[in-house]
């Protein structure tokens, strides 16, 4: 248990730091507006998959093939970095993965948007029939 909370904890911190030094170092102009969304760390602490997602964008084949190539590029200045923020003893292999669950799910609120889904009906005309029923129940009753 106190191992799978320290891993959370050290994943949250690469997480933040990763964040700052995408946003703040890396001068590479095809990672614009990338947010990490999340870090997968092992056990061991010797990996971490990096979860990361362009901001305001559904990304083309293009611009997803474009990203893919700079993170990797920028792999190595990431960990060099990281390992100068971070106090571990040693610092984990990063792979940066793209995240299109954010993507996958704008997806899918505009599936449920587009559907033709009829309105519940408004409680005048439920009265309305309960009223109806209620009529019927009389004219059943007194025969």
């Amino acid at each position: 248990m106190a191992d799978s909370v320290r891993i959370r904890r050290v994943a949250e911190q690469i997480r933040g730091e990763l964040s700052q030094i995408l946003r703040d170092e890396v001068r590479d102009p095809r990672i614009r507006l990338v947010t990490v969304t999340r870090v997968k760390l092992a056990t061991d602490l010797g990996a971490a998959t990096i979860f990361y997602s362009p901001l305001g964008e559904d990304p083309s084949e293009e611009r997803i093939s474009e990203l893919e190539e700079a993170m990797s590029a920028v792999t190595s200045f990431a960990r060099r970095l990281l390992s100068r923020r971070m106090k571990l003893r040693h610092t984990p292999d990063l792979r940066f993965i793209l995240d299109d669950s954010i993507a996958e799910g704008s997806q899918t609120l505009e599936l449920i948007r587009s559907l033709d889904v009829q309105e519940a009906q408004p409680e005048d005309s439920q009265s309305e029939l309960n009223e109806e029923n209620e009529e019927d129940g009389e004219t059943q009753s007194e025969a």
